[in-house]
């Protein structure tokens, strides 16, 4: 019995380890020129020379200084190249933006960015252009970001006088400033503290924990088991029931608000951010309309 078990987890790794060969072999026949780098192992590529001693940005740089200002490393299946000088990094952003503008898929942004609905992880397309101009217009145009100027000072103060209060005990101001932060941004996009505000901001904390952390399932997405595994998936969907629970009742309550006026609209004086999205949702005039779950992902952008 014991002998079989073994048979069958020996047969189990050899056809994994084979699938990610074969996945890393159809890779590596990409015509054209690549930029130098290091030499890659099998299976994990570069993973060994990031994971040694020190701080993986300092073995990055290491490389650099080697192998120059473009390198390209292969980190499991994903192929990532580093940029480190300003004149290459003009090059990438902005003589060749459009070729450089699309983004990594990541399973904590799938997640939590509903399928990456939000601006900074959609892929670039019609959708990701509207969602910019909407962004630059309206969301963080000047008179906007002015009009929140009440809400900044009353937070700062507010988080003063609680540091002045806590003389006789130790605080931990990464937190404090985190909370504060997250305050600012749900007053300005929900017109308030949401009534969940402590909940929210710890989920918060924990997402960017989660998407922050070094995720095996994201450098080999082909083999999505890794998710489940290595208890990413549970986590954050976790993580995502309870957000989208916290999300859906201030859009509904938006929605009920809106209702109750006269016309449907809100004051402009009286508009926070997501009575400015709602406008397309809800309106039949405007080219471009936005669905509840695209909404709740700008939101989410603004919030981390």
């Amino acid at each position: 019995m014991d002998s079989s078990i073994s048979f069958s987890v020996l047969l189990a790794s050899l056809l994994i380890i084979l699938l990610m060969l074969v996945r890393l072999w159809k890779t590596s026949k990409g015509k054209g020129r690549v930029p130098p780098g290091p030499k890659k192992l099998p299976i994990i590529g570069n993973l060994h020379q990031l994971t040694g001693s020190g701080l993986p940005h300092h073995a990055v740089t290491r490389l650099c200084k080697k192998f120059g200002p473009v390198m390209k490393l292969q980190l499991g299946e994903v192929v990532a190249v580093v940029i480190s000088s300003p004149e290459a990094a003009k090059e990438v952003l902005k003589t060749n933006e459009i070729s450089f503008a699309q983004r990594p898929e990541v399973y904590a942004v799938e997640i939590m960015a509903y399928d990456h609905s939000s601006i900074v992880f959609s892929p670039y397309n019609n959708y990701w252009r509207q969602l910019r101009k909407i962004s630059v217009l309206e969301l963080l145009s000047t008179r906007r970001v002015q009009s929140f100027r009440s809400i900044r000072e009353e937070e700062v103060w507010d988080l003063v006088e609680f540091i002045s209060a806590s003389q006789e005990r130790s605080i931990n101001l990464s937190d404090e400033i985190f909370t504060m932060t997250c305050n600012v941004v749900s007053r300005a996009a929900f017109g308030k503290r949401c009534k969940d505000q402590h909940d929210f901001t710890t989920l918060l904390g924990e997402i960017v924990r989660l998407a922050g952390g070094f995720n095996i399932a994201d450098l080999y997405p082909s083999l999505t088991f890794l998710r489940t595994m290595s208890g990413i998936k549970p986590a954050l969907q976790k993580i995502q029931k309870k957000i989208d629970k916290i999300l859906g009742d201030l859009v509904t309550e938006h929605q009920l608000r809106r209702k109750e006026t006269t016309n449907g609209d809100v004051n402009s004086d009286e508009e926070d951010l997501l009575d400015t999205l709602l406008n397309y949702a809800e309106a039949n005039n405007f080219d471009f309309q936005l669905t509840v779950d695209q909404i709740k992902a700008v939101i989410m952008v603004r919030l981390l």
